[in-house]
């Protein structure tokens, strides 16, 4: 019997996994990652096992007493032999029992799960990945010459630039000879300004002293027509005294008639003469008036002097410089607004540095400092850690139960924290192709694909990718697509 019981032991001892020969598979790192739940199904187990055996202890106590006699106490002791085997038998059944069983979970607890609760089958953290190509052409400089594959960078980091040192820059050149034409052209306008300013304001002063200088001219022929005036008044009161004499001495016959009419000739041209000199001077004082005012009245056709129309020449000479000038100015500021956007365009096609646009690390590298690119052509693919999701993998009936917008949580291997997230996108049978780092066409075990979020995983500076894990949809809630984030 002991040695029955040894070899039964053996037998279920045989049934355990010997991690020496047995390879790690999946199966095994998910009966790891489940081990808590396992152990606390086999108690569940072990504790009714007990609650069985209390059950049917007592009803065996109540059967009836065999018949007593000879035959009874010839068979009593091959009956109690026969009532110990099984007792022997049963606990060494019973510890094979529970091996097997123990093993049988170990193997067939996930599939046990995935029948149970709406889980992927697998499930890794995917991000995007971005492609920076060759805006131009021309010679790559990396701006970390050590960067490789893996090298992190920040957002707006520089990363590699490209020269191209063939670029066209005739139009830029003509645009500069341009401005520096203008340039010059402005200067000598500025110069021919400035003395036609000079100019002017001589002529200026010399009109005016030739307007004080008229003025006081004319003002002293007309204090010497008052004077004329004043000999001619004289003269006529001369005249007519000897006029009103010869009246008086003709009534007497005291002289002649020809020496009254001589006499009467006198005082008429003297009178004569005063009228026409106070005529002159009213014409001087007109004359003066207008030379005072700026205008010049004289017998000739030239009523303006030489300064006036010499001013009124460098006058129209200087306002014609200043329309130029101001021309000039305006080219200038065009043909400068043109150089400054020809730089920026020349520039752009001569030098163009590529800078990390998210925060993230180099998935693959394209190329290498010193080689010759053309434009268009990838250089580089970055890895955006910052837009972490979870793509899995799932069975039909699981994927029947999902939704856009529902909870869910995912467990990574190496870690025992679960992360929230949610559902956001159901491809099913289509393995959509994307920029994602890990294409849904790698996770073959089940047909359907879920691309999950959570926010838990893009928080950190370091990318996951690649992980695996165990993802639990909650399928209990109703999903308000009006709150899905």
């Amino acid at each position: 019997m002991k040695s029955t019981t040894q070899k039964s032991r053996k037998a279920g001892n045989d049934l355990l996994p010997d991690d020496s020969t047995v390879p790690v598979t999946e199966e095994a790192h998910d009966a790891q990652f489940h081990a808590n739940m396992q152990l606390a199904y086999l108690e569940s187990v072990i504790k009714d096992w007990h609650q069985h055996q209390i059950i049917e202890q007592p009803q065996e106590k109540d059967s009836p007493a065999p018949p007593s006699g000879p035959a009874t106490e010839q068979t009593a002791p091959k009956t109690r032999a026969a009532l110990r085997l099984p007792g022997n038998l049963e606990i060494s059944t019973i510890v094979k029992s529970c091996v097997a069983l123990a093993v049988a979970l170990s193997l067939g607890w996930v599939p046990i799960q995935r029948l149970l609760a709406t889980t992927s089958a697998e499930a890794t953290v995917n991000a995007r990945v971005i492609t920076l190509r060759a805006p131009i052409e021309g010679d790559i400089t990396m701006a970390n010459t050590a960067a490789d594959i893996g090298t992190r960078f920040e957002n707006g980091q520089e990363i590699l630039a490209i020269r191209n040192p063939r670029s066209d820059a005739s139009h830029l050149t003509g645009l500069r000879r341009e401005r520096d034409q203008l340039r010059t052209t402005l200067a000598a306008l500025e110069e021919k300004k400035q003395l036609l300013v000079s100019s002017l304001d001589e002529l200026t002063a010399q009109q005016e002293r030739f307007r004080i200088g008229r003025v006081e001219q004319l003002e002293q022929r007309v204090r010497e027509v008052e004077a004329d005036i004043a000999a001619a008044e004289a003269r006529h009161s001369v005249a007519a005294e000897a006029l009103n004499r010869a009246m008086q001495l003709r009534q007497t016959d005291t002289v002649s008639a020809a020496a009254l009419e001589k006499a009467t000739g006198d005082e008429r041209v003297a009178r004569q003469t005063i009228q026409a000199l106070t005529e002159r001077r009213k014409g001087m004082l007109v004359e003066l008036d207008a030379a005072r005012r700026g205008t010049y009245i004289g017998d000739s056709y030239n009523d303006t002097p030489q300064s006036a129309q010499r001013k009124m020449e460098v006058a129209l000479e200087l306002a014609d410089v200043r329309a130029r000038l101001q021309g000039t100015k305006d080219q200038l500021e065009t043909v400068a607004t043109e150089i400054s956007q020809e730089e920026k365009r020349y520039s752009a096609l001569s030098i163009a540095v590529l800078r990390a646009p998210v925060n993230g690390r180099v998935w693959e590298m394209q190329t290498a400092p010193g080689e010759h690119v053309n434009a268009g052509q990838d250089l580089l693919k970055l890895l955006d850690c910052g837009s972490a999701i979870v793509t899995a993998s799932v069975s039909e009936s699981a994927y029947q139960k999902l939704a856009i917008g529902q909870r869910a949580t995912f467990r990574p291997r190496d870690s025992a924290k679960e992360l929230e997230g949610w559902i956001v996108g159901l491809n099913g049978l289509a393995a959509v192709e994307s920029n994602s780092a890990i294409q849904q066409s790698a996770l073959s075990r089940e047909p359907y694909h879920v691309t999950l979020k959570f926010p838990e995983l893009s928080r950190g500076t370091d990318c996951q990718i690649g992980r695996s894990g165990l993802v639990k949809f909650d399928t209990s809630r109703h999903v308000d697509l009006a709150n899905i984030p």
